[in-house]
């Protein structure tokens, strides 16, 4: 009689615990990357984590702010129309060799909101209260991740080991200014990436 009531209880307990099981669901929300946009990221591979203001002003055109590391820290890469240049506070340089892993995963990111960009809705699978979009770059499979309400988390691209966590995200009602005003200026080396704006040589 034990094992009989021993038996129905294990019955009973798996299919309460089926019962609890989240299927992910697919659904659709508001985009809210379709127009301009900033927003301050944490990217994070397992040797390095940069921290940058991102700034969208439209289809193919964008810029970056590093804040984060002490080397990077002022330099600004701008994205347009597949063209991409480094400057800082004015002075136009090349790409350093410090940042072109960075400029490389950063388009990666570009690409993909600016796919995304043609829709006004966000389409994906909600898992875990998360909204999650997955597709394939040249580089490998995407993920990102969304409030219910749109807002985007993280983007993870596992064939960079990299995590891209997005915070402060503000959408514009206005572009901002496209281009910014540079000063011409002869190429930098990567070895003069600290810049000493002190100096008064």
């Amino acid at each position: 009689m034990k094992r009989i009531v021993a038996g129905i209880s294990a019955i009973l307990f798996i299919s309460c615990t089926g019962c609890t099981t989240v299927v992910p669901v697919n659904t659709k929300t508001a985009n809210h990357m379709t127009g301009s946009f900033t927003t301050d990221v944490v990217m994070t591979t397992s040797e390095t984590e940069t921290s940058a203001t991102l700034t969208r002003y439209g289809m193919n055109a964008w810029s970056a702010v590093f804040n984060d590391p002490q080397a990077l820290s002022g330099i600004q890469l701008d994205f347009f129309d597949n063209e991409v240049k480094a400057s800082y506070k004015g002075l136009e340089f090349s790409v350093p060799q410090s940042a072109q892993a960075l400029k490389t995963e950063l388009s990666d990111l570009m690409k993909v909101i600016d796919e995304m960009a043609i829709n006004p809705e966000l389409d994906g699978t909600v898992s875990d209260g998360m909204l999650v979009c997955e597709g394939q770059l040249e580089t490998g499979g995407y993920s990102l991740e969304f409030t219910e309400d749109g807002i985007p988390v993280t983007f993870s691209l596992p064939s960079y080991g990299l995590v891209i966590t997005f915070s402060n995200f503000n959408e514009l009602a206005e572009p901002p200014t496209s281009e910014p005003e540079t000063i011409p200026f002869a190429t930098i080396t990567d070895e003069t990436e600290e810049l000493d704006t002190d100096s008064s040589e």
